[in-house]
């Protein structure tokens, strides 16, 4: 069985979000073949430049049908009427499983899919996120959650953390733990996103000590 994935990125899209996540897919594939085959998508498709200067050759929004849809975050997302055509993709396209990454739980509070349920996103977007969102369960402290159908992500590099989850219910622990080992990655990273932020300021803080 091949598991549908589409990648949505836009204009301004925070690199790390789609390729880290298409990485773990892919990596597991090489452990299953056949078991994922990713489109990237984006309104008009074409050559979608990330924050970074990175482009991305994307696809236009269609209709799949895919059997996931993981939506990257970044900085676009701070202008979301320009994102209003993956808004409405999103409320009128059928997805079994739904997730982001990052600030791209905004396109899915903006299209409702959210409401009622609890997410994270990026720890330094919570403040307006929860004020924009109040229907919205916002637990800021979490590497990921699963509501159901709807799967969110902290920042970054929390996306590589939802793909090994994601990889994990679709091809078991064994294909999950191996593919994080390629990655060189923990499976399940402990603690949660707070306290993964304040130890990776605490390395920093030891190497500029050291150097």
């Amino acid at each position: 069985m091949t598991h549908h994935l589409a990648i949505l990125v836009f204009p301004g899209f925070q690199l790390l979000d789609a390729a880290g996540p298409i990485a773990a897919f892919e990596i597991a594939e090489r452990f299953r073949p056949g078991a994922y085959s990713a489109t990237v998508l984006a309104p008009g498709g074409g050559a979608i430049e990330s924050s970074s200067g990175v482009a991305f050759a994307a696809e236009p929004l269609d209709a799949g049908p895919y059997d996931t849809v993981l939506v990257s975050g970044g900085d676009g997302t701070r202008d979301l009427h320009a994102l209003a055509e993956i808004v409405a993709w999103l409320k009128k396209t059928p997805t079994p499983r739904v997730a982001s990454v990052c600030s791209g739980a905004y396109l899915l509070a903006e299209a409702g899919l959210l409401d009622g349920r609890r997410c994270t996103t990026h720890w330094g977007r919570t403040d307006d996120f929860s004020r924009r969102y109040p229907k919205v369960k916002l637990d800021a402290d979490r590497i990921f959650i699963r509501d159901g159908h709807v799967w969110t992500s902290a920042g970054i590099t929390a996306g590589i953390d939802l793909a090994l989850a994601l990889v994990e219910e679709d091809l078991g622990v064994e294909v999950a733990r191996r593919t994080a080992q390629q990655l060189v990655v923990h499976q399940r990273r402990p603690g949660g996103s707070r306290s993964s932020r304040r130890s990776s300021i605490s390395a920093a803080a030891r190497g500029a000590s050291a150097s």
